[in-house]
């Protein structure tokens, strides 16, 4: 996924934890323990983490599969970004395509073994991502590694909310953390009645 729309769905889910967490109150927020804090930060990070890991940015572009071989992989670095490219050839005669990827094949770095390798496609067909004709599924199914598969997930409501929703628990986890001790104070304060 590339970084500026991860950093927008996280900045989506950090907007939503600081409006819950001020919502709350101080009150309401220091009677929450430690332990549920802690545990809104864990799962945040995990869920975070496996959306971004599972998924790349959502898309309606149609979803070609084809059947083909593969040649001339090239590793592609966009500042601390990483894609590959390679050029797929339909088997059934179709018209030669460009395709670019997240994900990492295995063989990729050794022409002998990664050229001419059958493969199984899905891929977008759209010139306008970030990613030209984004593979989003692989399969190996001749030569070395065949059954070898790895695939993203890039439909509309797919696992990339996971990405928000789990900068939203993290962050108010996190908030819940490090405003855990002015919380108390401000709730005790708040508890002295006071002189007449």
């Amino acid at each position: 996924m590339d970084r500026g729309i991860f950093m927008g769905f996280s900045l989506l889910g950090l907007a939503v934890a600081l409006a819950a967490f001020f919502a709350l109150g101080a009150r309401r927020r220091a009677v929450i323990s430690r332990v549920v804090w802690w545990s809104c930060l864990c799962s945040g990070v995990i869920v975070c983490g496996y959306g971004l890991v599972q998924s790349t940015a959502p898309s309606y572009a149609p979803r070609i599969t084809a059947v083909g071989k593969a040649y001339n992989h090239v590793e592609v670095q966009q500042g601390r970004d990483t894609h590959y490219g390679f050029d797929f050839v339909p088997i059934d005669g179709g018209v030669p395509v460009h395709l670019e990827t997240s994900i990492i094949l295995s063989g990729w770095a050794v022409p002998e073994v990664f050229s001419g390798r059958i493969y199984r496609v899905v891929y977008l067909q759209d010139k306008t991502r970030a990613l030209k004709d984004e593979a989003i599924d692989i399969a190996i199914l001749s030569g070395r590694n065949a059954g070898f598969h790895k695939s993203v997930d890039a439909r509309p409501l797919g696992t990339w909310l996971a990405i928000p929703i789990g900068a939203a628990l993290g962050a108010f986890g996190g908030f819940g953390l490090r405003y855990k001790k002015d919380d108390e104070l401000s709730a005790s304060i708040g508890d002295v009645p006071e002189a007449a």
